[in-house]
């Protein structure tokens, strides 16, 4: 078998164990009314295991790397890839939801008023580092057909009867991507809700191909700018995190701009010297100088192939689909006022090819804030063809609630929109 289809079989045999814990929770309690909730995590919030050995050499044992104590010793430079294959050819595959408690646990207590609400649960952990429209199809090909057979063979019942897909941050997107598919098992969904999702991107993906990611930097001297700008240029999939692309915008402008609160009313990413417009998705030269550092591992292949899933995430759903997809976004406030703290707008300076990021300033520079859940922009949480109804506004008190992206789904006032669009 092929690399890719072995990491399939052992993917799906990770999540056969968690169909078989599902179905013993489902046995538990018998409400009259069954709904199910298919919860896809954000980036980062699914964990991830490493196979101790490479393709091949059977059996697999893996260890816990996202996230656990590996991480402090330098164990994220183990999930480096190749295209859509790991380095070394080591299997790394999720394993629901992410907690390493007792400071990060972003679900638990979500899953758990899904108990208390009696909706029969299922998290759908996924590889984020992937290309995330890949991801959407072994959902529907792989795991859905095998959930349900199961479900049906040992409970006597469709798990799909009533089912309600939420996807918090690049998990909604992950969503959208779902439904994008279309067949039987689309159409069988009921309910399909993103949390805090960035359908227009968010400014906190651009400056990590230049500089790694300064709060990973932070937990071990195993990491420094240039390998983890090496190992974030390697992953296919947060490529299309970057804000939208120039086309995207001037298709949807109009839209964008006539969000009664929370519109966007310019490009948000400016040359620095010129105050142009700078599309990610579209670097240009200026003489010697570039966009994108030359020697670290940044690929113009998967950038390409991320705008190519961003268009198909930005695009408008068919009008039976659309009618049951919505969008909920959070606002942080501050004594019943909303703050401007989240990054907008972004400054882009041109550097030399031989740019490193160990020694040189980065070229991205914040140059504005709006309101948001401290991360994604409100304006980039609502798909413009989602229709108004199916859009809804949270607010949360930052230092009250603690209200912030990560922690989305652990605010009542989120659950509160979430319960009363299953009812």
């Amino acid at each position: 078998m092929s690399y890719a289809a072995d990491r399939d079989k052992e993917q799906l045999a990770q999540l056969d164990e968690q169909i078989s814990q599902f179905i013993a929770r489902y046995r538990q309690h018998r409400p009259a009314r069954r709904k199910t909730v298919i919860l896809f995590p954000g980036g980062m919030g699914s964990s991830i295991k490493w196979a101790t050995t490479s393709q091949g050499n059977t059996p697999y044992f893996y260890n816990l790397i996202w996230l656990d104590c590996p991480i402090l010793t330098g164990g994220a430079l183990l999930l480096k890839m190749k295209g859509d294959d790991d380095a070394g050819r080591h299997f790394v595959i999720a394993d629901g939801c992410v907690r390493f408690p007792p400071m990060l646990v972003p679900y638990d207590d979500f899953l758990s008023w899904c108990t208390s609400r009696r909706f029969d649960w299922f998290v759908f952990g996924w590889d984020w580092r992937r290309d995330p429209e890949l991801v959407a199809r072994f959902f529907l090909k792989s795991f859905v057909p095998k959930f349900r057979q199961r479900v049906r063979t040992e409970c006597g019942t469709d798990p799909f009867a009533d089912v309600t897909l939420i996807g918090h941050s690049f998990g909604g997107m992950v969503v959208k991507l779902v439904l994008n598919q279309g067949g039987s098992h689309v159409a069988a969904v009921r309910r399909a809700i993103s949390v805090g999702s960035p359908f227009y991107g968010y400014a906190g993906q651009l400056n990590r191909y230049f500089k790694g990611d300064p709060d990973l930097d932070r937990l071990s001297w195993s990491y420094d700018p240039r390998n983890l700008t090496q190992l974030i240029s390697s992953l296919p999939g947060p490529y299309t995190l970057l804000y939208l692309d120039q086309a995207t915008f001037q298709r949807d402008q109009a839209a964008l701009a006539s969000d009664p609160k929370f519109p966007l009313s310019r490009y948000p990413v400016r040359d620095h010297d010129t105050g142009s417009l700078a599309d990610p998705y579209n670097p240009q030269k200026n003489g010697t100088q570039v966009r994108y550092p030359e020697n670290w591992g940044f690929s113009h292949v998967a950038l390409d192939r991320g705008k190519s899933i961003y268009e198909k995430v930005a695009l408008p759903l068919g009008a039976a689909t659309n009618s049951k997809f919505y969008n909920i976004r959070g606002i942080q406030q501050r004594n019943g006022r909303t703050v401007n703290e989240t990054t907008h707008e972004q400054t882009w300076d041109w550097i030399d090819p031989a740019f490193d990021p160990n020694s040189d300033p980065s070229p991205i520079v914040d140059h504005s804030y709006c309101p948001g859940d401290g991360v994604i922009p409100a304006w980039s949480a609502r798909l413009v063809s989602t229709l108004a109804a199916n859009v809804r506004t949270v607010t949360g008190d930052i230092d009250r609630d603690g209200f912030e992206h990560m922690d989305l789904m652990l605010s009542p006032q989120i659950r509160a929109q979430i319960l009363n669009i299953m009812q």
